[in-house]
């Protein structure tokens, strides 16, 4: 065990699973990981991006080459488990909060621990998103949670001061990290219209462009409403383009609202759009508007500026920190407000030069590199909350099959004791297959279902998951995964020789004795 003080970060294991989670991939929180992921390693941090699926090294190996990449284990733990070694979690926020946004290993090391703090708008406006009890009752969970780390790194100071109230979290304890932009939004460099051919065609008008989503919050509604405010003459020359996945519901309801301002023939409503159309309809954009109530950053601010394209924005939440620029700001909760921001901003040449300024210096104070050192020297000057001892992770492993009375199932037992009792064992664990009886699994600690795993029980508790198989010949086998191949060792017959109390044992302690040897050859099955 090691004492754990002073202030180098050694090393910074980053939890990078959010880039493949099914309501985060391609998405805030899918993106930002990646961004982060790639500033890190443009500054040149100690990172090590966790994943546990092939398919989340895949996407990060595509989108930061070169990155150094580690699946989940114990084993990887161990090997990071040192002074000056981090833990970050990027799942804290995600809604709904994941099972282990800090998973187990983490804490039986002892790593000390920050979260990346997007926002905290569930807190904010429970009647809006803490209706059901379950909502109810993962917001207090994170609440709970967050309160046992050791640092906060938010993405723009109206986060840090919000989740420091809402979370009641020292704030002396959080650290703005800042956010950046992908390097594909960029002025075009060549005409961008061809495209934007499958979502938008070209009129003859200028287009303003905003991104907007279902949740309230965007203003999609005031948007609207402003726009039948501009003078007729500009709309005769500009038309407002949406830009937002949508149901025929929520169309039906942007549609009505465009209508009832009037402006129903000169709105355009793309649903949602490929990445390259995204860049693509800010680069023929002679104006993007931000019109939200509240975020956590305001990212498609920073992308339309990267794009060559001027912005105006709220002036509430964390939207004035992106541009920095009170000129290019407005009430979003006035609709003439927004409206003259508009009109403002589309015909005074003067204000325009401004708005470009503004955009420009955003593009060069907000990149991934300035987040990756931020985060570094957070860390650095943060440290950790207090005093804490290193813990080598115990080498574990989960046997799966059948335990119950059957000779098979007893078989297995025997084995499970066997290997928990030989010299210097792994803890062991039991997934059990209850396909074959319709008795209760007796679930508990160190005992869960088989399809538990995956779910509620995490692979990368286990530096191998071991199945006990049994052919129609009584033959039984137990296989591992490694990496893509499937790996198998011969175990003793199951049959008669289990009711032979001395010889079963003999065969139990045997094929436990081969098992540990086996295991003790490969490579960990999250590596």
């Amino acid at each position: 065990m090691a004492d754990l003080h002073g202030d180098r970060v050694s090393h910074l294991l980053v939890d990078a699973r959010p880039v493949d989670h099914p309501t985060a991939r391609n998405r805030g929180i899918g993106r930002y990981t990646i961004g982060l992921l790639s500033g890190l390693q443009q500054v040149g941090a100690p990172v090590v991006a966790l994943y546990e699926t092939d398919t989340e090294a895949g996407v990060l190996a595509a989108a930061v080459p070169g990155l150094a990449l580690q699946r989940w284990s114990p084993a990887v733990i161990r090997a990071h488990t040192m002074p000056g070694a981090w833990y970050l979690a990027t799942q804290l926020m995600l809604h709904p909060i994941p099972l282990d946004p800090v998973p187990r290993i983490i804490t039986e090391a002892g790593l000390p621990v920050a979260a990346v703090m997007y926002d905290v708008i569930p807190e904010r406006y429970p009647e809006q998103y803490q209706q059901r009890h379950t909502a109810r009752a993962q917001v207090q969970l994170r609440g709970i949670l967050t309160r046992t780390l050791d640092a906060l790194l938010a993405i723009s100071q109206f986060a840090a001061d919000t989740a420091a109230h809402e979370l009641r979290f020292p704030a002396q304890r959080i650290a703005m990290i800042g956010a950046g932009v992908e390097g594909q939004f960029m002025p075009a460099t060549a005409d961008p219209w061809p495209r934007l051919r499958e979502v938008l065609h070209a009129d003859g008008r200028a287009v303003v462009v905003s991104v907007v989503g279902s949740d309230p919050r965007k203003n999609t509604h005031r948007l609207l409403s402003a726009w039948g405010k501009v003078p007729a003459a500009v709309r005769r020359t500009h038309r407002l383009v949406v830009v937002g996945a949508h149901d025929d519901a929520l169309l039906a309801q942007w549609q009505q609202w465009a209508h009832a301002a009037g402006v129903g023939h000169d709105v355009a409503f793309t649903g949602g759009v490929t990445d390259d159309e995204m860049v693509a309809v800010h680069q023929v954009a002679a104006l993007a508007v931000m019109p939200s109530t509240e975020e956590g950053f305001g990212l498609p601010v920073l992308e339309a500026a990267a794009c060559g394209c001027l912005v105006i924005t709220s002036n509430v939440s964390s939207l004035p920190e992106v541009l920095a620029e009170r000129a290019a700001e407005f009430d979003p909760y006035d609709v003439a407000a927004i409206a003259a921001a508009i009109e403002r901003a589309l015909t005074d040449a003067a204000h325009r030069d401004v708005l470009w300024a503004a955009a420009q210096r955003a593009v060069l104070r907000w990149t991934w590199a300035g987040t990756g050192s931020a985060v570094m020297s957070s860390l650095a000057a943060l440290g950790p909350r207090q005093r804490r001892t290193l813990r080598q992770v115990a080498p574990r492993i989960a046997l799966a099959g059948a335990f119950d009375d059957s000779p098979t199932g007893r078989a297995n037992t025997l084995l499970a004791e066997a290997i928990a009792g030989q010299v210097a064992a792994p803890e062991v664990h039991l997934l059990v297959d209850g396909a074959t009886t319709d008795r209760p699994t007796h679930a508990g600690p160190g005992r869960f279902p088989v399809r538990a795993l995956g779910r509620f029980v995490h692979p990368s508790l286990f530096d191998h998951v071991v199945t006990l198989a049994v052919d129609a010949r009584d033959a039984r086998a137990a296989l591992v995964d490694h990496g893509a191949a499937q790996r198998t060792l011969a175990l003793a017959a199951v049959g008669a020789a289990v009711d032979a109390t001395d010889e079963a044992l003999r065969d139990a302690d045997r094929d436990a004795v081969a098992v540990l040897e086996w295991l003790a050859h490969r490579s960990p099955a999250g590596s």
